[in-house]
């Protein structure tokens, strides 16, 4: 049946009355997502493991500036959550300590610990350098001193008594004898009698014994002294700065973990004086360094939860990582330079991540994976979590994790993980799953045209006219290859009204017009379009041999589709098919060539069922028929040819020529019922410039299963020479209408003997069959003749 004009023009009926879209109220928040959105807030409801979001859905639709907008007006009714800080462990320096505070509370205890720092050093420099500390310091020297004279005279008696006089050296006690008051020289002692020399030998003795003890009574001393010297600055620092650490504490009271932090740093202050009193400044920069605070995450600026959106997940931008400096050709680190990753920032609110960009970077998904099972974030660099670095590092204490992750992915990487990966079922059990259309309805469309208006205001554009507005949404319909749908690629639709507002300008004008539309999608289909005028220059050329007039036997146009990744259109394509005697069926030349699909595989095996089912009954199938793409050197796939391909081949066989001029696309099935096929405006299109490039007769056109009539949302140029009649379309339920129209014969039907319509198509199949079957049965019947003659 011939479509006329007015049913391929394109129109929306649920029209508002408007002039402009300034007149129509901006649509809030996004529209024709409702299956996603109710699929998020089931998500966020519940606050157990596991329950982490997949939104699925094509490129365009607004998958992420959804989530995005969603989950940052959801998260201002959250609270901020905590600070997150890394300390010097004194108890364990390779593991520097997390803690955690209320919001805010991070930076402050930074700022305070560098001031605390600070005043803390410069006071124990004061104390020791004040009189009262000299004076008490002076005390305990002289007490020492007392005490140490004392012993050292009670040694000198003890060896006057025995008979010696000891003296106090740099290398130690010496000790010399003493007879009648003079000491005595080793020679002296010689010569002196036996039982004094045996007297002074035994006194020797003792006197090394008491010298020992005198010794060690010596040292304890020191030892005591050190002891007191030590618990005087002790008592003078902790005088001192005391009351700072107390001041200090009592800000954090109700942090228990800050206090027990503020406590260590203070015995460590105490413990080290001596190093914070010395002159050597890059020591007292170390302890200044140690008592600082590695701030982390710092939410004091956050209104209500994180919602971080990491554009590049690589493992240690989602985990954090330790950082190394140089110094000396050694490879150097400390607390402070772990730095945080989108886990930290985004811990107790939400994370949003594109699947493909995770999985392009090697281990990151496992991060991820790691962190949502064990409920934690743990710091380590992917090379010693590999094994493949030697260097000593640290190890941060692991934080705990509180987040909801976001997974962004087309459906095609959806299904993979799902089914491969077991932890994906696990871990992200709610599928928020994107719709890529809107039925026209009068409420879609009232949002769609809410949306324009916002676009116009968002962008500070100007407004669009009424018939600006229906042009852009004969393109959303076209993007959705549905004169009854809409797309809800938002972002195509809102780049376009850009591009238009950027051509109105141009021109002066206040409004967008329909003619600024028509030019800004002409200007984008002109940067994509460089192959389509590749093709078409061919066809132009005739190098790809294409009829557009004129009659043949067994060779058809067919319609292919070129899908690139930015832009698809239609090309003709010829169909050829030849018959001869032989095994029956029919071969593929593209399956035997290993350029068929398996649907097109599957097309050809269909198309066979159909002759066996309708000519097989009356007379056995005795020729062998071949079907080519011509022209075509890639990979074929899909059933949209199988009807041109029936077409071919019933002209083969029963040698009726078939009109050029139309080209056919259309599935079919074993009955012979067309089938609806996709890519119809690309392919109507394609063959309608093929037309004009060879010229137009006025009676060139194209078959459509009748069911595709709804998918044509045809362009001006086409659409006036259909309105012209230079241009047609036909759309056909069965194949049987498609013969009668590119054969210009009747199909034929069933009469009551069993037999078709003389004269019809389907009746000179069936002849030529009958034709073909009795010269392969005389064929047969000399071969046999001839085996008899020579066997006698």
């Amino acid at each position: 049946m011939k479509a006329e004009y007015d049913d391929l023009v394109y129109r929306c009926p649920y029209l508002p009355d408007f002039s402009t879209s300034a007149e129509i109220e901006p649509a809030q928040g996004f529209i024709g997502q409702e299956r996603a959105k109710k699929a998020v807030e089931t998500a966020l409801k519940i606050n157990e493991k596991g329950f982490n979001v997949f939104v699925v859905g094509l490129p365009g639709t607004g998958r992420r500036s959804f989530v995005t907008s969603f989950l940052q007006k959801y998260s201002l009714k959250m609270p901020a959550p905590k600070d997150w800080v890394y300390v010097y462990n004194f108890s364990n320096p390779s593991e520097p300590r997390a803690i955690s505070l209320e919001s805010g509370k991070g930076s402050q205890l930074k700022s305070d610990m560098e001031k605390l720092s600070e005043e803390v050093i410069e006071l124990v420099e004061k104390t020791f350098e004040s009189e009262d500390y000299a004076s008490k310091r002076s005390e305990l020297e002289d007490e020492y001193m007392r005490k140490k004279t004392v012993l050292w005279q009670e040694l000198q008696e003890k060896a006057k008594e025995l008979g010696f006089a000891v003296q106090i050296t740099s290398t130690g006690v010496v000790t010399v004898p003493i007879y009648d008051g003079k000491p005595l020289t080793p020679e002296t002692l010689d010569s002196l009698p036996d039982n004094v020399k045996e007297m002074f030998n035994e006194n020797s003795r003792k006197l090394k014994h008491i010298i020992d003890g005198t010794l060690y009574k010596s040292r304890k001393l020191d030892r005591e002294y050190k002891e007191k010297l030590k618990d005087l600055d002790k008592y003078a620092a902790l005088f001192t700065i005391g009351a700072l650490f107390d001041e200090i504490k009592k800000q954090y009271e109700s942090n228990y973990d800050v206090v027990e932090y503020l406590s260590t740093v203070e015995n460590d202050v105490l413990a080290n004086l001596s190093d914070l009193r010395s002159e050597n400044e890059d020591l007292r920069q170390l302890y200044k360094k140690r008592y600082s605070v590695n701030l982390i995450v710092d939410n004091s600026e956050l209104q209500g939860a994180p919602v971080i959106f990491e554009r590049n997940p690589t493992y240690s931008n989602l985990a954090g990582k330790v950082e190394y400096y140089s110094k000396g050709g050694i490879m150097l680190t400390d607390f402070t330079l772990i730095k945080a990753g989108a886990f930290h920032r985004a811990n107790g609110g939400f994370l949003i991540l594109e699947v493909e960009n995770l999985l392009k970077n090697p281990y990151a998904w496992e991060c991820v994976k790691r962190a949502l099972l064990s409920e934690e974030i743990t710091i380590e660099n992917l090379e010693n979590a590999l094994g493949f670095s030697n260097v000593v590092s640290l190890r941060p204490q692991p934080i705990p994790l509180n987040v909801k992750v976001f997974l962004i992915a087309s459906p095609k990487v959806y299904y993979l993980m799902h089914a491969y990966d077991e932890d994906v079922r696990k871990l992200f059990r709610v599928k928020s799953e994107f719709d890529w259309e809107l039925e026209m309805n009068e409420d879609n469309v009232k949002k769609y045209l809410g949306f324009i208006s916002s676009t116009c205001c968002e962008f500070k554009l100007p407004h669009l006219n009424r018939e600006a507005v229906e042009k852009i949404l004969w393109y959303s319909s076209k993007l959705a290859a549905d004169r009854g749908k809409l797309s809800v690629k938002l972002g195509e639709i809102s780049s376009l009204i850009r591009e238009a507002c950027s051509i109105a300008e141009e021109r002066e004008n206040k409004t967008i017009t329909r003619q600024d539309v028509v030019c800004a999608i002409e200007q984008r289909e002109e940067r994509v379009s460089l192959i389509q005028e590749k093709y078409d220059s061919q066809i132009k050329a005739r190098d790809l041999m294409i009829e557009t007039s004129g009659n043949k036997i067994g060779q058809v146009n067919g319609l292919t589709v070129m899908e690139l990744s930015d832009h698809s259109f239609g090309v003709p394509v010829k169909i050829t098919a030849r018959a001869h005697l032989g095994k029956s069926g029919v071969v593929d030349i593209q399956r035997e060539a290993d350029l068929s699909g398996k649907i097109h595989s599957k097309a050809v095996l269909t198309i066979e069922g159909f002759f066996g089912e309708r000519y097989a009954r009356h007379v056995p199938l005795s020729i062998s028929a071949t079907i080519n793409f011509e022209q075509v050197y890639g990979m074929i796939e899909g059933d949209s040819a199988s009807l041109a391909e029936v077409i071919a081949l019933i002209s083969a066989i029963a040698k009726i020529p078939v009109k050029q001029e139309i080209a056919v696309t259309g599935s079919m099935n074993q009955h012979g019922e067309v089938q609806p096929v996709g890519g119809v405006t690309e392919k109507v299109e394609g063959f309608h410039r093929a037309c004009k490039l060879h010229g137009m007769t006025g009676s060139q056109g194209v078959v459509i299963p009748k069911s595709n009539l709804k998918n044509l949302v045809l362009n001006d140029g086409v659409l006036s020479d259909i309105k012209q009649g230079r241009f047609h379309i036909w759309t056909v339920e069965h194949v049987d209408d498609a013969i009668e129209l590119l054969t210009g014969k009747k199909a034929g039907k069933l009469t009551k003997t069993g037999g078709y319509e003389r004269g019809s198509v389907n009746y000179l199949v069936i002849k030529a069959l009958q034709k073909a079957r009795e010269i392969s049965e005389n064929r047969v019947k000399t071969l046999k003749r001839r085996k008899t003659r020579k066997s006698k």
